[in-house]
């Protein structure tokens, strides 16, 4: 195909490969600028990685309760180094050959950290690249505080990596990175420890959601201090002393084998020079775009973590095709993330699409909640499940689909039934007359619309 122009791609994450493969499949030159591994954060320091422990802890919280069904339970012990060794085995088979990958597809990778030199033009290394237009995809990175003692705690990367379990760990943050993490390292043994600044852990999930996941994580024995401010760490690695306030003015001091910090990401673009191309930053030091995700230079555009939205894979990879479509035609195309489903893989899994009952409340929003449980679901009794939630935040005028939140196995699954029927506009009574399995978890779906 005749090439159409030129395009740099900083990224090649889920939102930098959702551009570029688009784009190279419809003509144009482009060129991808990866500073580490190829794949990005996700694939490699992320939910992969991540899901493969949360399915290595879920697999022995398993092997410990078979004795329900008539089996044997095992002594609950396992090999560590065997764990991350399938880690690695599942983030090795699902990435591919990355580079190989891009190739296939006409797609030029440069190795290396790019910068701004122009409002055309960005230089790597000792070369200078010049570009038609340009998509930061960048990504995100974990949020460290500035509280003395910083260098001690770990981040979300470095704890996928701990070469032993911690016998003891401090979470510090309340959202999905952190309950995450205590639920993993808790099933194996860890005694677990969550501060957060907010009222309540998990504050961005649905309040009755929410519950089911931390009473399970207490059953494991994680302890929850909720509005509190951390104040510092001290000590040395493997032994770690934390000091926080509560709401009520308490000094709490405790140490820790580990401490993570889990209190958020946010975009990776402080040493791309946006300034010398003419793109603006706002008071959070972050790139202002508009709805289109194109930025103050109207050649560079800006997608996934990098744009600060949504920090989801699915999202990422979304926006830059929408990008990609926006370059190609000419047309700016605006992305529509108001049915895009998410889950938090805590014990057990959250997910939730749309808005809650407390963000309809907040909205003044005049809804119907309808809910049920999954205590006489056949599926949840045979496979001893029976702790969850399926629940639906209709218009109050006209039925209209407008959230749901599910707690219990197989939500993350589950979900996307009620995100499709969000993103068709369907009713109360469309979800009455659509019939789930028996005995299977889709009965609640139907059951909780009446």
């Amino acid at each position: 195909m005749t090439e159409k122009g030129r395009v740099i791609v900083l990224g090649s994450g889920a939102a930098g490969s959702g551009a570029a493969r688009l784009l190279a499949a419809n003509g144009w030159d482009v060129t991808v600028v990866e500073r580490g591994k190829v794949g990005g954060t996700c694939l490699w320091h992320g939910c992969m990685p991540k899901k493969s422990l949360y399915t290595s802890a879920r697999g022995l919280r398993d092997a410990v309760e078979v004795d329900d069904f008539g089996i044997s339970p095992s002594d609950g012990s396992f090999d560590w180094q065997t764990v991350l060794s399938w880690k690695w085995h599942a983030q090795e088979t699902y990435a591919g050959d990355q580079e190989d990958i891009l190739a296939e597809r006409g797609i030029r990778l440069v190795k290396g950290s790019a910068r701004f030199v122009a409002e055309d033009a960005v230089v790597i290394g000792d070369d200078r690249y010049e570009f038609d237009h340009a998509v930061i995809a960048t990504g995100s990175h974990a949020v460290t505080p500035p509280i003395p003692g910083i260098e001690l705690a770990d981040t979300s990367e470095t704890a996928l990596g701990y070469l032993e379990v911690p016998s003891s760990l401090l979470v510090v943050g309340g959202g999905f990175i952190g309950l995450e993490f205590a639920g993993i390292f808790a099933s194996f043994g860890s005694e677990v420890t969550v501060v957060t600044s907010g009222e309540r852990p998990l504050e961005m999930v649905d309040s009755d959601v929410a519950a089911v996941a931390l009473r399970h994580l207490e059953r494991l024995g994680v302890e929850f201090y909720s509005e509190c401010r951390m104040q510092e760490l001290s000590g040395s690695p493997g032994s770690v002393e934390a000091q926080f306030i509560d709401s009520a003015g308490t000094l709490h001091n405790s140490v820790h084998e580990r401490v993570l910090m889990a209190v958020g990401r946010t975009p990776a673009i402080t040493d791309l020079d946006v300034a010398v191309a003419g793109i603006e930053v706002d008071e959070r030091g972050r790139v202002v775009h508009d709805s289109y995700l194109r930025t103050t230079n109207p050649r560079v555009w800006i997608a996934g973590d990098a744009a600060g939205g949504m920090m989801h894979t699915p999202v990422a990879s979304y926006e830059g095709r929408i990008v990609g479509e926006s370059i190609d035609s000419g047309q700016p195309a605006a992305p529509d993330c108001h049915a895009i489903p998410s889950t938090v893989f805590t014990i057990p899994p959250l997910a939730q699409v749309g808005i809650s009952e407390q963000e309809a409340q907040a909205k003044g929003l005049d809804v119907r909640v309808a809910k049920s449980t999954f205590e006489f679901s056949g599926a949840a009794i045979i496979e001893n499940q029976r702790d969850g939630l399926v629940k639906y935040v209709f218009a109050a005028e006209d039925g209209r689909l407008l959230g749901a939140q599910i707690a219990g196995f197989t939500a993350a699954d589950l979900i996307y039934g009620p995100a499709l029927a969000l993103k068709l506009g369907a009713h109360d009574t469309d979800l009455q007359d659509a019939l789930g399995i028996h005995p299977a978890y889709s009965e609640v779906l139907n059951w909780a619309a009446y």
